[in-house]
């Protein structure tokens, strides 16, 4: 046929797969002989599935039937394999009034000598940032509570504090700062940056956005950029998340009503003793106190499900 159309076997070949005629294959071809086939599947399902391709495949060494490559036995178990679910959609919650949870976090600038770390805290509802504070870093417990006494001060104390759960946050006077305005403090879990993600989205901007001045000539120091980065992402940027309207607009739009702190402090100790009772594992009863934080502010309607996940 080749010959006959004037070309290549090579060219027809191309061709006729192209049209879907032909299923290339590459690599070696298939060398388990079908009793060994067999044994590798019913091993398989005798393990429950449980036994992948690169596992089969040690079997099969260790049983003397042969030596294949995972992928090669990944082929034979192909039918037999579960399908996959699909995980569910990330969801994203947002707090519904500005007051209800301040987040803390600080993000580092130079090295050496001239090592800094921006300290900020922000509304999680607004995105305001309440406060910032520029200090030699690391930061030390005291450089953190007097800036955020400084916030409570200036702005009315929040309800709910969430951060990172760094020693600093354990401290004596961070404690008796805490109590003495009532905020109940709620530590994120270990290595799930995304629990505090607002607040890690604001310092990828902050840094994003005074490198971008640096490298143009902005002059003045690093203070005087992260002053002007800071009035930018407060006063000036609109924001779509928020409906266009800046982080000050809705900061000041949207405040929570003054409630009975004690009342709400007292309804988080019951839904966490609650919770420990009923957990059936070390971690529950970990997680059990940020949960109850969590299930209380969802109840009073300080927090909502808005859907997918925003990058904004």
């Amino acid at each position: 046929m080749a010959s006959g159309l004037g070309i290549s076997t090579r060219a027809l070949e191309l061709w006729e797969h192209r049209q879907g005629r032909l299923r290339r294959r590459g690599g070696r071809p298939e060398v388990i002989p079908v009793a060994a086939k067999e044994k590798i599947r019913a091993c398989y399902l005798a393990r429950y599935k449980q036994w992948g391709p690169r596992v089969l495949a040690a079997w099969c060494e260790r049983e003397k039937l042969g030596k294949w490559s995972p992928t090669t036995i990944a082929r034979v178990i192909a039918d037999l394999r579960d399908e996959k679910e699909e995980p569910p959609p990330v969801q994203r919650y947002e707090i519904t009034q500005s007051g209800v949870m301040w987040s803390e976090d600080g993000t580092g600038f130079g090295k050496g000598r001239s090592k800094k770390e921006l300290l900020v805290c922000q509304d999680e509802h607004a995105r305001f940032k309440v406060n910032r504070r520029l200090v030699r870093g690391p930061a030390k417990e005291k450089d953190v509570v007097a800036y955020l006494e400084q916030a409570f001060r200036e702005h009315g104390a929040p309800l709910v504090l969430k951060h990172d759960g760094a020693g600093i946050f354990h401290g004596r006077r961070m404690r008796e700062l805490l109590d003495r305005w009532q905020v109940i403090d709620l530590t994120g879990p270990s290595y799930w940056p995304r629990y505090n993600g607002k607040e890690e989205r604001s310092m990828r901007d902050i840094k994003s956005m005074e490198r971008s001045m640096r490298r143009q000539g902005v002059s003045g120091g690093l203070a005087r950029r992260l002053d002007l980065v800071l009035e930018d992402l407060n006063e000036e940027r609109p924001r779509p998340v928020l409906g266009g309207c800046t982080a000050r607009e809705v900061y000041e739009r949207d405040r929570v009503e003054e409630i009975d702190r004690e009342a709400f402090a007292e309804e988080i100790r019951q839904e966490t003793r609650r919770l420990r009772h009923e957990a059936r594992s070390r971690h529950e009863r970990q997680a059990a106190r940020r949960h109850a934080v969590e299930m209380v502010v969802l109840r009073r309607g300080y927090l909502r499900e808005i859907g997918g996940v925003s990058t904004d």
